[in-house]
């Protein structure tokens, strides 16, 4: 603490505020027309289709193609394409698999003033067969057989090789790693080329892209593949390869710019939303923590566009990323640990003072004690993120290849939306120790030197002797007294959910339970919800309408999904599309197609999320085991995921009360609860471990709880507080904009976030003092 000098602060607050201000609006330069980027700023963020809408593809055999497609092929392509899509950062998307009519339907989202999105060449490069082959000689015969494929290829990394003199020109290249057949195939060939020092060609679908001499045998398991390649072609070049090559050849039949489901609007009233209730909390925390509110402003702040600049591409280590509603609610959910480690902190040092240790004494004390629970919190966070990012990313990734063990049963599945959330949040960990622990650190130590901010009152120590009185005789909360209290609400919120339910059905989203999509074109301006009456007036239920351009074009386009067991035959179809035509006979109305698809993520989908689900409760109570093994150990992991589960009761009930539906917002709303509330119980848990080491077996464990879940109150209060602001600013900001997917996300949120408080502090410590207090005191 000496050792910090008293400028710290400042220095750190200009960094802060100088990093914001290149994150916000970047730096460029222009030649004439043409720009060049020096910095990326938010502006270069790609926005996910949830927000910012993209482009509509249909992928199909050619007319001439004579063999067979199969739905296992169909299946092996749309998981090709979807691996791409990761492997390019396009974490959200919608891709449709379409049996009958042998085509694959695919959105995703684009940046129209991102001069370096192509959307054009990034649906050329889905669509390519993408198959590599190596043969000896010059020549690729059509019914030969490779040396290598694809298929003998474990891994692709790109590579740059210096070179070996100083005046040798560097190169980038492509290094391959063999499975055993590869390994096998490609040492017999070189083998046999070295001898007479022939070549063998390396082919990317009809194109050659090397011809290297063999000059001796290779047998090591491990390839090459040099050229004239740029750094870019050589990454790209690499993640085709591992991407995998498409079953049969595709063509594109159809290429739209759809209109984005929320819509640029959507986007900016988000972003009023989130600035309102930023400011809002720094506000709160400022009022309620003096000092140390400014110090944790200065730290959110930075943790705040630290997220924004990675996912942006500001640091040059990392690609832009798409940013999804999912991915925003990793950000919110590391935000609101970034409060919660102040407010610990905070909390931890009023403690201290008001023991009566000295101003730097209680610093150093309160930011000692806070860690663990601070550390125990995060690494279930990074638990959590690391196992989506291994469920549903690329195979190729290390998360997925740590956890093949546990998903290789489901097949490859990359979803972008939940990966995404699992992406931002272990961004927003990382940087909630960078500024939330160590920067607010050394910004404490820095402003306690000064002589008029060393009063104990500025960091919660008593303001007058009244005051002492009255918070030294305050009870203790009997939390486990009063434990059938806290039970009432939750079985209530459940029984009537589950009611609802049974009366008027589960709200499910297409993508998840199938249905069919009809596409027309159309002349004028059309009012998506005059479409929607007029189609539901037809009998076909719940009805979802985006409206959108042509690309290359000036048509409108028009789609329409609804949930559909048996798809449309002819004649529904046909009477349908006579009965929007009279409704909007001035536009012009024309079929441009129909499909019947099966569900986006569907049954194979559902049963992946379980599994990721159930994993995450086990390595967490694993993890909550092992590090409360001195309170109990299994029964503290145990109870901690039973009120886990109990509120993620909670969030499924609000979802089928207010008959949102069960769609990609469900899943980020609970995958944030999940992370966050078992951060509450741990704050607990992290007392009672601390009171059982000063008081040991003086007190009973209903104390020790009622203790440890008095001491946690004003801290839990204060976060749920500061983050039930954001939500409801949300919630708000929705309703006045008529944003009903932004609201289905907010207001679930904001309703497992009140309870969580409940559950995680009244639910936990209960049970596990009933189970440990067994035949004992």
């Amino acid at each position: 603490m000496k050792k910090i000098k008293k400028p710290t602060f400042f220095i750190i607050t200009a960094f802060v505020l100088l990093f914001s201000y290149l994150t916000v609006f970047g730096i460029s330069t222009y030649y004439g027309d043409n720009r060049t980027i020096w910095i990326k700023s938010v502006n270069d963020i790609r926005w996910g289709i949830d927000i910012r809408g993209g482009v509509d593809v249909t992928f199909t055999p050619p007319p001439d193609y004579e063999g067979e497609v199969t739905d296992v092929e169909i299946d092996a392509a749309r998981s090709t394409i979807e691996t791409r899509m990761i492997s390019k950062n396009i974490t959200d998307y919608e891709i449709y698999s379409d049996y009958d009519s042998r085509r694959i339907i695919v959105r995703f989202p684009w940046q129209s003033g991102d001069t370096n999105f192509d959307p054009e060449e990034a649906v050329k490069e889905l669509g390519e067969m993408a198959e590599l082959t190596f043969w000896e000689g010059f020549e690729r015969t059509e019914y030969g057989t490779p040396v290598l494929s694809g298929r003998d290829v474990r891994r692709a990394t790109p590579f740059y090789d210096p070179g070996r003199s100083p005046g040798e020109q560097g190169q980038h290249g492509v290094s391959l790693e063999l499975n055993e057949s590869g390994t096998q195939a490609f040492s017999e060939s070189t083998a046999r080329l070295a001898q007479s020092q022939e070549v063998i060609s390396i082919w990317m679908d009809d194109i050659m892209i090397s011809s290297p001499t063999v000059n001796e045998h290779i047998g090591g398991g491990s390839a090459q593949i040099t050229g004239n390649f740029t750094r870019e072609e050589a990454v790209d070049l690499a993640n085709k390869i591992n991407g995998g090559a498409l079953p049969f050849k595709v063509v594109t039949d159809s290429f739209n710019v759809i209109d984005p489901t929320m819509g640029m609007g959507a986007r900016n009233a988000m972003a009023v939303a989130g600035i309102i209730a930023f400011v809002i909390m720094c506000v709160f925390m400022i009022n309620r923590y003096k000092v140390l509110g400014v110090i944790a402003t200065v730290g959110l702040t930075g943790q705040l566009f630290g997220a924004l600049a990675v996912i942006s591409g500001f640091f040059g280590a990392f690609d832009s990323f798409t940013l999804t509603i999912p991915g925003i609610a990793g950000i919110i959910l590391s935000i609101g640990m970034g409060v919660d480690a102040n407010v610990i902190t905070a909390e931890r040092i009023k403690e201290e003072i008001r023991s009566g240790k000295t101003l730097d004494g209680a610093v150093q004390a309160g930011y000692k004690r806070a860690f663990s629970a601070i550390f125990d919190g995060n690494i279930t966070m990074i638990i959590v993120a690391f196992i989506l990012m291994g469920a549903f990313g690329t195979p190729d990734s290390f998360a997925s290849t740590m956890l093949n063990l546990v998903f290789r049963w489901f097949g490859p599945s990359a979803a972008g939306a939940i990966y995404a959330f699992g992406y931002t949040l272990i961004i927003g960990v990382i940087l909630n120790f960078i500024f939330g622990v160590f920067g607010s650190r050394l910004m404490t130590y820095s402003l306690v030197k000064f002589k008029q901010l060393r009063n104990p009152t500025l960091y919660g120590g008593y303001k007058s002797d009244e005051q002492k009185a009255k918070a030294e005789s305050a009870k203790i909360f009997d939390a486990v007294g009063n434990r059938k209290k806290f039970l009432i609400a939750p079985i209530v919120v459940v029984a009537v959910a589950i009611s609802v339910m049974l009366v008027a059905g589960l709200e499910v989203a297409i993508e998840f339970r199938g249905g069919t999509i009809l596409n027309y074109t159309y002349e004028g301006e059309i009012d998506a919800d005059d479409v929607k009456n007029a189609v539901e007036s037809q009998g076909a239920g719940t009805v979802n309408v985006r409206l959108g351009t042509a690309f290359g074009s000036e048509l409108n386009t028009m789609t329409i999904e609804f949930s559909s067991q048996q798809g449309l035959t002819a004649d529904v179809q046909h009477s349908l599309t006579q009965s929007l035509e009279g409704t909007f006979a001035e536009n012009n109305l024309s079929t441009a197609g129909s499909q019947d698809v099966n569900p986006t993520m569907g049954r194979a989908f559902f049963l992946k999320c379980l599994v990721a689900v159930i994993f995450s409760f086990i390595v967490l109570m694993l993890y909550i085991a092992l590090r409360f093994r001195n309170v109990g150990g299994w029964s503290s992991g145990f109870f901690a995921i039973l009120a886990l589960m109990i509120n993620v009761a909670i969030v499924f009930a609000v979802f089928v009360f207010f008959r949102f539906p069960i769609d990609a917002n469900f899943m980020a709303v609970v995958l944030t609860i999940l992370c966050y509330s078992i951060n509450d119980t741990i704050v607990v848990f992290d007392r009672i471990r601390e009171n059982r080491s000063i008081h040991g077996k003086r007190i009973s464990y209903s104390e020790l709880v009622n203790k440890s879940v008095s001491q946690s109150l004003t801290r839990s209060l204060n976060t749920t507080i500061t983050t039930s602001i954001a939500m409801a600013t949300i919630c708000i900001v929705a309703l006045v904009t008529g944003i009903g997917s932004m609201l289905s996300f907010a207001f679930p949120l904001l309703i497992g976030l009140l309870f969580g408080f409940v559950t995680s502090l009244f639910m936990a410590g209960r049970p596990w003092a009933g189970w440990n207090s067994r035949g004992k005191y």
